[in-house]
């Protein structure tokens, strides 16, 4: 199983603000959903309420917390929830804060769109801009006014 981060984030590492993003990008919207349809999307318990507190459809929905949704299967910690989904090829990581940084470690690659502004916010992803180079690579980037879609894959060692 290959683990995808995928996230927008400001300059500034923001990525949300009072449960919210803090801006409205509609091809940022468009091009998660194109990426992550027919793949599970693995999340924590907030992000699954920005979403609505709805299963997305299309993907599989499967959410980190002791709290139990309607229509998604939950689990109370990442190994139990890895283990569930070990025959799923992909894995998209869709976030919050505290879960890329768990994650960040054990990532096989990131999808990342870079909004080209600083944004107030109360939860950042974690700074990985350092590790290109020796743990992160560029692989494809697509540069526009406001954002830039950016891939990245692991080069460097799990855990690092």
């Amino acid at each position: 199983m290959k683990l995808d981060i995928i996230v927008a984030h400001a300059q500034n590492l923001v990525i949300g603000k009072n449960g919210k993003l803090p801006w409205h990008i509609s091809e940022d919207l468009k091009h998660f959903k194109k990426r992550t349809m027919g793949k599970p999307l693995l999340m924590g318990r907030g992000v699954f309420e920005e979403f609505g507190g709805k299963p997305l459809p299309g993907r599989e929905n499967v959410v980190l917390t002791h709290k139990e949704f309607e229509g998604v299967k939950t689990f109370d910690s990442i190994p139990k929830a890895l283990e569930y989904l070990k025959d799923h090829p992909k894995v998209y990581i869709a976030g919050g804060g505290q879960v890329y940084s768990q994650f960040m470690p054990i990532a096989d690659s990131m999808e990342i769109t870079e909004i080209h502004r600083d944004y107030d916010g109360d939860v950042t992803f974690p700074e990985y801009r350092h590790q290109i180079s020796n743990i992160w690579k560029e692989v494809n980037r697509e540069d526009y006014d406001d954002y830039s879609f950016v891939d990245y894959v692991r080069i460097g060692e799990k855990g690092s």
